[in-house]
């Protein structure tokens, strides 16, 4: 089992928080937290045997939240930032066609 974490970029520069953990042969699973909260809310997942052997999970802070960047312009908050952030994520974990888990 691997676990990794860092800070990434995205395609604007935004810095992202991101962490994965597992088995990176098994199904890879991105854990996406709600507003106003912070990848913490997936602790349980994270620390959980049985997921960490049979999945390969991943989970960062949304901009604006936690670890990551906190942009000061709205335009760094369009729904097309976010889709970028994802896309940095994914290719840092190295996770082709991942399940998405939000909350």
């Amino acid at each position: 089992m691997s676990y990794r974490r860092q800070h990434l970029l995205s395609a604007d520069g935004t810095k992202i928080w991101a962490e994965c953990a597992g088995n990176p042969s098994k199904p890879a699973v991105v854990f996406l937290h709600g507003l106003t909260s912070g990848l913490f809310v997936f602790d349980r997942q994270f620390s959980d045997e049985n997921l960490l052997k049979d999945l390969y999970m991943i989970r960062y802070d949304l901009r604006g939240h936690g670890q990551s960047d906190y942009p000061a312009t709205p335009t760094a908050y369009e729904s097309r930032r976010y889709a970028e952030d994802f896309d940095a994520v994914c290719k840092w974990a190295e996770a082709n066609k991942p399940v998405v888990l939000g909350w």
